[in-house]
C-alpha cells in the first residue's frame, strides 16, 4: 500500500471505530488503543449500520473490525461498503477466523490487514500503527503461533508454497498467463495449480473468489 492514503491527517488517521458484535471485547480493544496511544479517539459499534454511521459521524481513519458481527461474513461487506466511502478508512480485521477462505474473503474485500485474536495486545497496537503508516499487515495464526504475512505471500495451511505464491496473485487479479510470467511457468502448470487453489477455499472459480460468495463461506469468531 502507498503511503499516500486519502486519510493521510494525523488526526484522523488516530481516530478508530471499533466493530464486534460482543461489548467487552469491543470496549476492551476501544480503551486498549486509547490507552497506548494508537488512537486519540475510538467509537464502537456492534452493527455495519452502527459502525458505517460511526465512521461518517467520526470522520474516523480507520476501521478495526470482526468478520462476523450481526450476520456471518457481514464484516467484509462493511469493509467493502467502506471502501466506497469518499474518504475510505483504513480496515483492519481482527477475527478469531484463520480459515484461509476466509482470509482471501478478507482481502478480496479490500481489507488493508488481518490480525488474528491470539495476537497478543502490543501486537494489535503496532499493528493498528502501522497501518496508520500506511503499510500492511498481515498476522496469521500458524500452530501455535503468530506469523506475519503481507497479501503476496500468504501462508495458509493445506497448500504448497507454490500454491501461496499463486493465491497470492489470484488475489491480486492476475491472469493465468500473468501468473505464468511472474512464475516462470507453463500455463498448463498454472491451471493446475490454480485449480487445486480454488477446491481447497471451497470455491468453484475465480468470481466466487473474488466475491467472497464461496458456498463454502465458514463461520469466524
Amino acid at each position: 500500500m502507498s503511503d499516500d492514503h486519502p486519510m493521510s491527517s494525523l488526526s484522523q488517521q488516530r481516530v478508530v471505530v471499533v466493530a464486534d458484535s460482543f461489548p467487552v471485547p469491543r470496549g476492551a480493544v476501544a480503551a486498549l488503543l486509547r490507552h497506548s496511544g494508537a488512537a486519540d479517539a475510538t467509537h464502537e459499534a456492534g452493527t455495519v449500520e452502527a459502525a458505517l454511521d460511526a465512521l461518517r459521524r467520526a470522520d474516523a481513519g480507520m476501521l478495526v473490525t470482526e468478520v462476523d458481527l450481526a450476520g456471518r461474513g457481514d464484516g467484509v461487506h462493511l469493509c467493502r461498503e467502506v471502501k466506497r466511502l469518499p474518504r475510505p478508512p483504513r480496515v483492519l480485521m481482527f477475527t478469531g477466523a484463520e480459515d484461509p477462505a476466509v482470509v482471501a474473503a478478507c482481502l478480496a474485500g479490500g481489507a488493508d490487514g488481518f490480525v488474528h485474536r491470539t495476537a497478543t495486545p502490543e501486537r494489535l497496537v503496532r499493528a493498528v500503527e502501522t497501518l496508520a503508516a500506511g503499510r500492511p499487515v498481515w498476522y496469521l495464526r500458524e500452530h501455535c503461533g503468530i506469523t506475519e504475512l503481507i497479501p503476496r505471500t500468504l501462508r495458509v495451511h493445506g497448500m504448497t508454497e507454490r500454491e501461496q505464491e499463486v493465491l497470492g496473485m489470484l488475489l491480486a487479479r492476475y491472469s493465468n498467463d500473468e501468473i505464468a510470467a511472474q512464475l516462470h511457468l507453463a500455463r498448463q502448470t498454472v491451471k493446475n495449480h490454480v485449480s487445486s487453489v480454488l477446491r481447497k477455499l471451497g470455491v468453484t472459480n475465480r468470481r466466487e473468489l473474488l466475491t467472497a460468495q464461496g458456498p463454502s463461506w465458514p463461520r469466524g469468531g
